[in-house]
């Protein structure tokens, strides 16, 4: 299901990182106290770009923009990219940061698709950019597709083979 697409290289992937640290930092700089949200999709191994990639995220999108409707919050700037990396988006939004997290934090959760969801909440803290952790409102941290345990140990440990979780999500 997530073998065949687009790889890109490691370079590539950290080159992204770096863009999208500029660009969210270009994007504080010109929505003071604005929430910002960078939304991509978690999905283990090399393949990060095809058509049903694109769809999940697409369907991604349309839950976060549903989500932000019900509280009224209003987005104020979109930039959707289609990268080699994946696809990612950009929505400013004229709220709290801390609401917006939690409206997102909970759209992980309640949405079959959002444990693939990987929806950071960013903002300027006095020059800084800040992001939102789950913990900060309440939320337990992410949990591995395949034994429930903490994903980031899992993920750091390479403790499943990308076939089991890939095998995991297709369930």
């Amino acid at each position: 299901m997530f073998s065949e697409g687009i790889q890109p290289t490691l370079e590539e992937v950290l080159e992204t990182r770096e863009m999208r640290a500029g660009f969210e930092k270009r994007l504080s700089e010109k929505y003071p106290g604005d929430a910002i949200i960078s939304f991509k999709l978690n999905i283990p191994g090399p393949v990060k770009n095809s058509d049903l990639i694109k769809r999940i995220f697409d369907l991604g999108t349309i839950d976060i923009k549903a989500a932000l409707s019900r509280k009224e919050f209003e987005i104020r700037y979109e930039k959707e990219l289609n990268l080699r990396t994946g696809p990612e988006i950009f929505l400013v939004v004229k709220a709290q940061p801390i609401e917006v997290k939690t409206e997102m934090a909970n759209l992980e959760e309640e949405t079959p698709l959002g444990r693939l969801y990987d929806i950071d909440v960013v903002y300027d803290d006095e020059g800084k950019m800040e992001s939102i952790d789950r913990s900060k409102i309440g939320f337990q941290k992410r949990t591995c597709f395949v034994c429930e345990k903490d994903a980031k140990v899992c993920g750091r440990s390479r403790a499943h083979s990308i076939s089991d979780m890939h095998d995991k999500i297709e369930e």
